[in-house]
């Protein structure tokens, strides 16, 4: 029995001594490897590592309390993050790593809004705690994509082990020229040369980077777009012709299950029984759907019509043209009379507000008073390749037309662009 009883006294002391060494947690992979800067010989003994993620509705000062930081240390530590990074910007989800001794004394705080941004705050020299804020270089490799539609756009790219971040890249670029609701046939191809970001000394995806090139072959067309610096404050795609892609107005302002009602200058009206002109464009869509300003332009008028319900008017930035938008659920965000708006820009919501017997956009459009069909209009392009670029753009369209072509050969050809090589001499050989 007394061997026994030694044994019992013997447990408390063994668990105390593997207290003592066992780590709190293991580090992550998202942890990335920081000089150290902090004062180091003020640790009169190795700390605690924890890794950590912000819960819901958990402040700074409660995190720090809850990983037993010393209440009296607590403020010197948020001022300090607060030079670098809003208190209210934390975020549930975000990692962070602290360093802190049994005594409550804070040696280091790692916090990561991002993969690719920490904020360190540190005990320096002088006793007191200092911050700052680190980038992490991130390896870009240059990847190359060819899907052939089976089914959707949607499908051949995610089916080509890419994400929907890439398809709507990929989509916004074509999205004056086709209509990818519609257009799109079994057969098409889409080609794309584009860059994707990488931890450094680690396969870890982090984010994509431009569009280099893309291509949509279809039975009668072959679009090719070619990402260029026109100038500093200037950049976007081009065809190779140096034609912007980008026009003037969307091909249409939402995206939409199929058109219900095309314009007419005689149209028997759904509720009313009536023959009389429908001078615009019905899109079905669900309730909720986006609607997206067609063109830059300032808002003339927003409010409630009987036949159209909720509904915006934006003059556009030429003079000549006006588009409206009817049967709105409810309008966007800062949407108001004298607004300015810029193309793409959610201005409301599809719904079913007025004469309508379901949800869908009424989308309509005039030029200088007069309605005409937004189908048909003949859209112009932005401005082209200043004639200063041309042989520039001429040696980059070349370079990425030949990087476009090799994602058909077995053997994929290493072609370094000789007007960006200065961005890409960080890349690795092009993947397929």
């Amino acid at each position: 029995m007394k061997k026994i009883g030694k044994l019992f006294l013997l447990f408390p002391m063994f668990f105390f001594a593997l207290y003592a060494i066992w780590p709190v947690s293991q580090p992550s992979r998202w942890l990335v490897d920081l000089p150290d800067i902090s004062n180091n010989a003020i640790r009169a003994e190795a700390p605690i590592r924890i890794f950590d993620t912000v819960k819901r509705g958990e402040t700074l000062s409660a995190l720090l309390m809850k990983n037993g930081i010393a209440s009296e240390l607590i403020y010197p530590i948020v001022e300090a993050f607060k030079e670098r990074y809003s208190v209210s910007r934390l975020r549930p989800g975000d990692n962070y790593e602290i360093e802190v001794d049994r005594q409550g004394k804070l040696f280091s705080l790692i916090y990561s809004p991002s993969i690719e941004k920490k904020y360190h705050i540190f005990l320096d020299r002088n006793n007191g705690y200092a911050s700052r804020k680190i980038d992490i270089d991130l390896v870009p490799k240059m990847k190359y994509l060819k899907a052939t539609i089976q089914s959707t756009v949607y499908d051949a790219i995610i089916g080509a082990g890419e994400t929907p971040e890439l398809l709507m890249s990929f989509t916004d670029i074509f999205q004056w020229d086709i209509d990818f609701f519609v257009d799109p046939q079994i057969g098409d191809q889409v080609k794309i040369v584009y860059e994707k970001y990488y931890l450094p000394s680690s396969d870890q995806f982090v984010k994509y980077g431009k569009i280099l090139a893309a291509q949509y072959v279809s039975r009668s067309d072959t679009f090719t777009a070619i990402y260029f610096e026109n100038s500093p404050a200037e950049d976007g795609y081009y065809d190779l012709s140096g034609n912007s892609f980008q026009k003037t107005f969307l091909k249409s302002p939402l995206n939409y299950r199929r058109i219900s009602s095309q314009f007419s200058y005689s149209r028997k009206h759904p509720i009313l029984k009536i023959f009389r002109p429908h001078f615009g464009v019905d899109y079905a869509a669900p309730e909720g759907t986006p609607v997206s300003a067609a063109a830059n332009g300032t808002v003339i008028d927003k409010g409630y019509d009987r036949g159209i319900g909720n509904f915006v008017k934006i003059q556009h930035r030429n003079g000549h043209f006006v588009t409206v938008y009817g049967h709105l659920s409810r309008f966007g965000e800062d949407i108001y009379k004298g607004a300015s708006v810029k193309q793409k820009q959610v201005i409301g919501y599809v719904g079913s507000t007025g004469l309508a017997t379901g949800p869908h956009l009424h989308y309509a459009m005039y030029e200088n008073g007069r309605p005409i069909n937004p189908l048909k209009i003949k859209n112009a392009s932005g401005d082209p390749v200043l004639p200063v670029n041309r042989q520039r753009f001429r040696d980059q369209a070349n370079s990425m037309l030949a990087h476009l072509q090799s994602i058909d050969q077995s053997v994929v050809a290493v072609v370094l662009i000789p007007a960006l090589q200065v961005h890409y001499n960080r890349y690795i050989l092009p993947e397929r």
